[in-house]
C-alpha cells in the first residue's frame, strides 16, 4: 500500500493524487501536519508531499521516478 502524507491547501499533493487516482493507483493519504513533519524529518525529504512504498521513503520527484 503507498502512503503519502501531505497537508492541507498543497497544490503538489493534490497533483499527486490526482495522478495516482488517474493512474488508478491506491494509496491512503494522510492529511496530518505533524504526522508529516515526523515523517519528513526521519526520511529526510524536505517538502510536502512525503510518498511510503513498501517501507521507503521519497520525495514526490523520486516516487515519480519510481513509478
Amino acid at each position: 500500500m503507498i502512503k503519502i502524507y501531505g497537508k492541507e491547501n498543497c497544490g503538489r499533493c493534490q497533483s499527486l493524487k490526482t495522478r495516482l487516482n488517474n493512474d488508478n493507483i491506491e494509496f491512503e493519504y494522510i492529511d496530518d501536519m505533524k504526522t508529516l513533519m515526523i515523517v519528513a524529518s526521519k526520511a529526510r525529504v524536505m517538502s510536502a508531499p512525503v510518498v511510503e512504498k513498501d517501507g521507503v521513503f521519497y520525495s514526490m520527484e523520486k516516487f515519480l521516478e519510481v513509478l
